[in-house]
């Protein structure tokens, strides 16, 4: 079938701006996005709106989803992927 197994990877990181795991989050993916392409969206938890993701991650970020699912949460390590 043409184009299956093309699926594009959707990475949310969920984050605040006052978090120095997810700077250092945002360096390794973007190492990562050069041997894998992908498409990512940052979600501010602290943000009006985000009251649930605030809830569930405030002591967690980064967190990182993939495709809407749980990758992973604290560091990324690219020596992993």
């Amino acid at each position: 079938m043409a184009g299956r197994g093309a699926s594009r990877l959707m990475l949310t990181m969920f984050t605040h701006n006052r978090c120095q795991l997810c700077v250092d989050a945002k360096e390794a993916l973007h190492h990562v996005r050069k041997q894998v392409p992908f498409e990512i969206t940052e979600v501010d938890i602290k943000k009006p709106g985000n009251e649930k993701w605030f809830d569930e991650y405030k002591y967690d970020v980064p967190v990182i989803h993939v495709n809407d699912e749980f990758l992973l949460w604290h560091r990324v390590n690219i020596d992993d992927t």
